[in-house]
């Protein structure tokens, strides 16, 4: 009995075991089955489908999400056979979608950079509002930012147009094209000027109009010679003498020269002046010759000793000589500089006040002749040593040391190309009174920005920097003439001497200069084409010269935009006329159309006709 009770419960425990055992094998197999749902194996298997479990017989029915995101994954995810074999579980699906973002954002931002490099850089919540001070900072330094063209504030079109971009001088091309009173007048005498006996009492200026007129019509020949050159004219300033014979000419002068003729200014004069014309000159009475002023372009029948005869006979009176291409002056035309007009000559000599040579074939030894050898130059206010070869440092030094110290007014020493930083130390000495108005130093491609800046920087133991009224420095090196440069010869031309130490020079604001101005000083003619000079040089200009500037010319200067001559232009006097712009191919109708005196007119822009618009030829 004990027995029979014994082996049934033995019987139900092994019931029991077997049925327990059957349920931890198949929860097994369904959490095996399951398990890639919650985990991502270290090894991907072979197979989905487990051998020893189906989804029929598990307890537990679902559709992994990663097998939904798999067939919606872009097209260089399943490229990738990596990506295709990973299991499909809540956290290898979180992973791919944020390897996907992470890629799509590194596609995104290398296509960005390729576009704008300056794209990549990290930002920062305060960016936006360093920016807007860093902007604020520029405008306050550079006033011309905020210079706006009329174009942009005024929506319609001046002419009440069809485009907002017409021009505005297409509108105005009528006004443009009518000529003044005085040049109709002219234009009415040179068209009649066969009928034309004399002149009359006309003033100078008027008798050159009309020259001008004549040679630009091809009627300058030997009647209108006649007209022109009448009985009782001090000055006889003949623009193109090709026309002219020697007889006439000389016929003319011996009438002309008694009569009280006093300047004598010929171009292009090498059929009419020779050495019969300075045979004439040297036969008039020394109480009745009373020329002071020689002036001689192309005279290439003017030979050395004729030259040299001419001084001999007006010494007494001549005070002024400009001769320019005459190829057979030479040596014996200095000596006679050097004889008449030094104190040696009877302990009184001439008085020679300005001196111009251009493209004269002279020898150095015979110009140093002139400066080392004689004080003929102490007198002299104005020296011009244009395109010569014997011009150098040594050359010019040694003249500028002859010539009385500070009564210098005018120094043109363009086009030698030969001369170098050492002439600007002479320079400064020679001015020790501040009389320097005028400097050209155009063409000289050996001066440095260094040498440049010294010269116009306030030192110990030098004069003063020159207050000048012209400046030429177009044509030298690129970037040697800068803003610094133009910037210091503004400064130290127009601030009252009183001033100048008390300017605030850390103050970046050009606009702050204008308290220390001078209100009769100032640069008036400014040449600065060919040169690296932008928009804050004409700021600095506006704020030191807005009442006295009348010419600029930044040909050539790439730098400048339209906003700095815009803003130039608000600034300055009606005195300011003419601006040169030849080859800036930046500039456009903001400014051409746009600027302050477009409505007044006044203002001369010169060298913009090639603009694709007709009308810029009105311009010049």
């Amino acid at each position: 009995m004990s027995n029979i009770r014994r082996s049934t419960r033995n019987s139900n425990d092994t019931a029991a075991n077997d049925g327990l055992q059957a349920m931890r094998e198949r929860s097994r197999a369904v959490a095996e089955r399951e398990a890639s749902r919650l985990a991502r194996p270290d090894q991907p298997v072979a197979s989905n489908q487990l051998g020893h479990a189906s989804k029929a017989k598990s307890a537990v029915m679902s559709t992994p999400f990663g097998q939904m995101m798999g067939g919606r994954s872009p097209a260089g995810r399943k490229s990738d056979p990596g990506l295709q074999e990973e299991w499909c579980g809540p956290f290898s699906v979180a992973r791919q979608m944020i390897a996907a973002r992470e890629e799509a954002r590194r596609l995104r931002e290398e296509q960005l950079a390729e576009t704008d490099p300056n794209s990549s850089k990290e930002s920062h919540p305060l960016d936006e509002m360093t920016e807007v001070a860093l902007e604020k900072k520029r405008r306050l330094e550079n006033p011309s930012m905020n210079w706006v063209s009329r174009r942009q504030r005024t929506n319609n079109s001046p002419a009440g147009g069809d485009a907002p971009n017409a021009s505005y001088y297409a509108f105005r091309s009528g006004f443009n094209n009518v000529p003044s009173l005085f040049q109709l007048c002219v234009n009415y005498l040179v068209e009649n000027f066969e009928s034309v006996d004399s002149l009359g009492m006309v003033d100078h200026s008027i008798r050159r109009s009309l020259c001008e007129r004549l040679v630009a019509v091809g009627k300058m020949n030997g009647a209108a010679f006649d007209v022109l050159a009448e009985m009782g004219v001090e000055t006889l300033e003949l623009v193109d003498c090709a026309q002219v014979t020697q007889d006439q000419f000389c016929e003319a002068l011996r009438a002309l020269l008694p009569s009280g003729l006093k300047a004598l200014i010929l171009n292009h004069c090498g059929r009419c002046f020779g050495s019969q014309a300075v045979q004439v000159i040297s036969e008039i009475k020394e109480d009745e010759l009373e020329l002071f002023a020689i002036s001689l372009g192309g005279a290439y029948l003017l030979k050395d000793e004729d030259m040299a005869k001419l001084i001999g006979a007006a010494w007494r009176s001549l005070s002024s000589i400009d001769i320019t291409a005459c190829p057979l002056i030479g040596t014996q035309f200095c000596q006679a500089l050097g004889v008449y007009f030094s104190t040696s000559v009877g302990g009184v000599g001439g008085t020679l006040l300005e001196l111009s040579l251009q493209n004269i074939p002279l020898t150095k030894e015979a110009l140093l002749s002139v400066g080392a050898s004689s004080d003929a130059l102490r007198n002299l206010k104005s020296l011009k040593l244009r395109e010569m070869e014997c011009v150098d440092d040594e050359v010019v030094s040694i003249i500028l040391s002859s010539i009385n110290q500070g009564s210098l007014e005018g120094i043109d020493l363009g086009g030698n190309p030969q001369l170098t930083d050492e002439i600007l130390p002479c320079i400064r000495r020679c001015n020790t009174n501040g009389n320097l108005r005028a400097l050209l130093l155009s063409g000289l491609k050996n001066l440095t920005a260094i040498g440049l800046e010294i010269f116009f920087t306030p030192i110990e133991d030098l004069p003063s920097p020159p207050m000048l009224r012209k400046l030429d420095l177009s044509q030298c090196s690129y970037n040697e003439v800068n803003d610094t440069i133009l910037i210091l010869a503004a400064k130290a031309a127009s601030f009252k001497q009183s001033l100048t130490d008390a300017v605030d020079e850390d103050n970046p604001n050009p606009e702050s200069l204008f308290f220390g101005v001078s209100s009769v000083m100032g640069l008036v003619h400014i040449n600065a084409g060919g040169s690296s000079i932008t928009d804050k040089s004409l700021e600095i200009l506006a704020a030191t010269c807005s009442s006295s500037l009348q010419e600029l010319d930044i040909s050539f200067a790439s730098n400048v935009t339209d906003k700095g001559l815009g803003y130039l232009t608000s600034k300055v006097g009606h005195q300011f006329k003419k601006i040169h712009i030849w080859g800036l191919a930046q500039i456009t109708e903001d400014f051409l159309d746009g600027h302050d005196r477009v409505e007044e007119g006044g203002l001369e822009i010169v060298g913009v006709w090639m603009k694709k618009s007709g009308v810029r030829s009105l311009r010049r």
